[in-house]
């Protein structure tokens, strides 16, 4: 059987920043590149030929020395495949540059994409790519082992899941080759990177490890497809709508390997529908419990499958705070807009219950998607409210490849037409629709945040302000110059006695923030806090932030 030489390339998707390349200990957002390792793990276990497999993490690196070290590894390695992980738009303004640099070392190598900013954009990418070979739609693993152990490459990537100029020109649409059964990515093998390169933050959190532990985490991806519909999410399109499911055997002896091998303390879940499988999601977590682990689900859970069994395993487990992936608080916007079955009767039941197991309930909120009204707006920070979620995350709707909300955006021309592939960074809002002002709601979105976290935190409202100086040293250690942060951290020293020092120190940083930054004074007047102005600007004409994408907890 033919063998191989192939890199996998993990483009830069972090800024030119110390903070890309802080130290692990300092917990940056520099995580495994789990996709790529799924992959490279599964062809080393599963194909015939003996290749050689090496992995290039360009976000180690700032500036000029990517293309350093980039040319010295093709100079060095020589490869036959090429393979370039788009995952993020943000990312795919460096394909070119690093496709052609890898023609340039070997006209011969095969140069492929993948990725989730592929697949959802696989129509227009060769177009403006011509050193690069081919695309891999939606799922790799049977894709590319399919094609190291063939005799015919050519012949292979004229067959799906791959996608070329041939194909385009044929007018073929691609269809995805999936795995029905997950057990053989599940095993990751990270000697194929230098663990200790990576650390990612945990999720937020008031009880995630402080500065001085020392976190060990590690991902996995239990579970693949989502049979649900959500407006804004791309998932369907990816991995589709039916759920495959890896087996609880396979998942603990990874599980093991990882503690036993690593050290692993903090295991973060990755799936997107966890609790679809009730019987399946409750064994897991009883198998999680003998591990001693931190866990945490970061893509949010779905109120609707949590009932008194589920949270007290879930606790069990390691977890110490849920996730909910609510997205509003109206019953429009859920069944006409956003189309999530969710019924919002059910939601305050359901946090009632993770409370009475001892678990922080974080609830996850989408604003800015067409056919929102303002008076879904108020409701839902209402809603939040009454409820009693503990915290709230906010998010801005990106009209993202592959989704619903896409097509519904070029139909309507509420986005630019033709928008190319990374135009625009998620967390900024480019939306143009009626009600939906994309100048005003990132900051009609920053004060509700500001509102039911911190003006209005329920940890502070029912006599825990432990808990609430938690989430905001959180806040604080993510975005030091966060003013309501320090001001409300004052408020819960005071609240809790005995740290006149704390509460000086952070009403002293409050002050040198307000003082600098006018953004931060225009808030502090709009809440009337602390000695500033008492100015209210009127909630219907909200004062407009200077940097609204920069500041975001």
């Amino acid at each position: 059987m033919p063998s191989y030489k192939i890199l996998f390339v993990i483009p830069p998707y972090l800024a030119d920043k110390a903070e890309a390349i802080r130290p692990t200990k300092l917990r940056s957002f520099f995580a495994f590149p789990y996709g790529v390792l799924c992959l490279a793990s599964y062809v080393n276990r599963v194909t015939t030929g003996k290749h050689e497999i090496k992995i290039i993490d360009l976000n180690h690196y700032v500036g000029a020395e990517r293309q350093v070290k980039y040319e010295a590894m093709l100079d060095s390695f020589m490869p036959d495949i090429v393979g370039i992980s788009v995952m993020f738009d943000v990312s795919y303004k460096h394909v070119a540059g690093l496709a052609e640099t890898a023609k340039q070392a070997n006209p011969d190598a095969k140069v492929i994409l993948g990725g989730a900013a592929v697949t959802t954009a696989w129509d227009i990418i060769l177009v403006d790519q011509p050193a690069v070979d081919a695309l891999c739609y939606s799922e790799g693993e049977l894709a590319l082992s399919r094609l190291l152990d063939s005799d015919n490459p050519e012949q292979e990537l004229a067959q799906d899941p791959w996608v070329t100029r041939q194909s385009i020109e044929a007018g073929k649409k691609p269809k995805t080759k999936t795995l029905e059964s997950l057990d053989d990515v599940i095993p990751i093998d990270y000697s194929l990177v230098n663990a200790n390169d990576y650390g990612m933050i945990e999720a937020f959190s008031p009880f995630r490890k402080a500065n001085d532990e020392d976190t060990r985490q590690f991902f996995i991806v239990t579970s693949r497809g989502c049979p649900f519909k959500c407006v804004f999410c791309a998932e369907p399109t990816l991995h589709g709508g039916s759920m495959r499911y890896a087996s609880l055997e396979v998942i603990e002896d990874h599980i093991k390997y990882l503690c036993d091998t690593y050290q692993m303390n903090v295991l973060t879940i990755y799936d997107d529908q966890l609790l679809l499988h009730h019987k399946r999601a409750k064994e897991f977590f009883r198998i999680l419990a003998k591990y001693n682990l931190r866990v945490e689900t970061p893509n949010g859970l779905t109120a609707a499958y949590i009932d008194d069994e589920m949270a007290m395993l879930m606790k069990a487990a390691g977890m110490d705070t849920v996730q909910l992936a609510i997205e509003a608080g109206t019953e429009h916007m859920l069944r006409n807009v956003i189309k999530k079955p969710l019924k919002l009767n059910k939601v305050a039941p359901v946090i009632e219950t993770l409370h009475k197991h001892g678990l922080f309930v974080q609830g996850y909120f989408v604003m800015g998607i067409p056919g929102e009204r303002e008076e879904d707006r108020t409701a839902t920070a209402q809603f939040i409210k009454d409820v009693g979620l503990d915290w709230a995350s906010f998010s801005l709707a990106s009209p993202i490849r592959g989704s619903e909300l896409y097509d519904i955006c070029v139909k309507n021309k509420y986005i630019p037409d033709k928008m190319k592939i990374g135009a625009f960074e998620l967390g900024t809002y480019i939306i143009r629709a009626p009600g939906l002002d994309p100048e005003t709601l990132p900051v009609i979105s920053y004060r509700m945040n500001l509102d039911v976290n911190f003006v209005n935190n329920r940890s502070m409202r029912v006599g825990q302000p432990e808990v609430a100086a938690r989430c905001f040293e959180d806040v604080i250690e993510r975005y030091k110059q966060h003013a309501f942060a320090h001001y409300f951290l004052a408020k819960a020293y005071t609240m809790m006695g005995g740290h006149e020092a704390k509460v000086q120190e952070n009403m002293a940083a409050y002050h040198a923030i307000v003082t600098s930054s006018d953004t931060w004074k225009e808030h502090a007047a709009y809440f009337g806090l602390g000695d500033m102005p008492h100015v209210m600007a009127p909630p219907s004409v909200p004062l407009l932030l200077a940097e609204p994408a920069q500041v975001s907890a």
